[in-house]
């Protein structure tokens, strides 16, 4: 009897070693088994509701990951601060985004691209093409109908031009980069929205509706020119 009392005390006192200076954290995840990261450590993965973990006391980093590809994951970090003997909940919503071996091939490509593409004060040049690219905070401001549209770019007067034009569809989508999520445009722009942008090209089908595209994903669609979209002009350098 005396030796299972001891044994008893041993596992108690022991458990009370190994909880002390701990807390406990409840993570749930949008997305189940995703892996859990603490400081940089695999801890372990969610399932349906929370799953609990314990950790030392003071501040650390979650992070949340599902990976989808060797250079796409969903994840989300949050930092928090763990107090010994308490119970901390975390709740997790993903995003979509690159891994950092992503992050890494995407910088190389980036090398190349903006070779090509020349950021200048609120405008951006192709010197591929030779065009002009508006590139103003009113790119992301500034939504009309298809006609309304045209003629805010006959008007405007930037970088000391006033020969704007709405683009066409394939010059509008030559400005996607398809190596990008939300938002899919060449890495020397610094002004756009995940919406959508009118061109000047009309549907053959439907003389009411024009192309747009989409630079969440960089996807192309049509509309009626009713529709409000986004405005960014081009003009073609002499």
């Amino acid at each position: 009897m005396q030796k299972i009392k001891t044994l008893v005390l041993l596992l108690l006192f022991g458990s009370v070693l190994l909880y002390a200076d701990k807390g406990k954290v409840r993570i749930a995840s949008d997305k189940e088994g995703a892996y859990i990261y603490v400081d940089g450590k695999k801890k372990a993965m969610t399932g349906e509701g929370f799953t609990s973990i314990l950790l030392e006391e003071g501040d650390h980093k979650v992070k949340v990951v599902k990976p989808i590809s060797e250079s796409l994951e969903y994840s989300q970090s949050k930092d928090v601060f763990v107090g010994a003997d308490s119970s901390v909940k975390l709740k997790f919503k993903l995003e979509k985004g690159l891994t950092e071996l992503g992050k890494e091939k995407l910088a190389k490509r980036d090398a190349k691209k903006l070779s090509r593409w020349k950021r200048n004060g609120e405008v951006v040049v192709d010197t591929k093409l030779n065009l002009m690219w508006q590139d103003n905070s009113e790119v992301k401001t500034v939504k009309k109908k298809w006609k309304e549209a045209k003629k805010y770019c006959q008007n405007l007067s930037l970088a000391g031009f006033s020969d704007w034009r709405l683009p066409s569809y394939d010059e509008l989508l030559s400005v996607v980069d398809y190596d990008r999520y939300d938002t899919a445009i060449m890495p020397s722009f610094k002004n756009v929205t995940s919406s959508g942008y009118w061109s000047s090209s009309v549907a053959r089908f439907s003389s009411k509706e024009a192309w747009n595209v989409l630079f969440r994903n960089g996807y192309a669609g049509y509309g009626p020119k009713s529709y409000l979209y986004y405005v960014r002009c081009v003009r073609g350098r002499q």
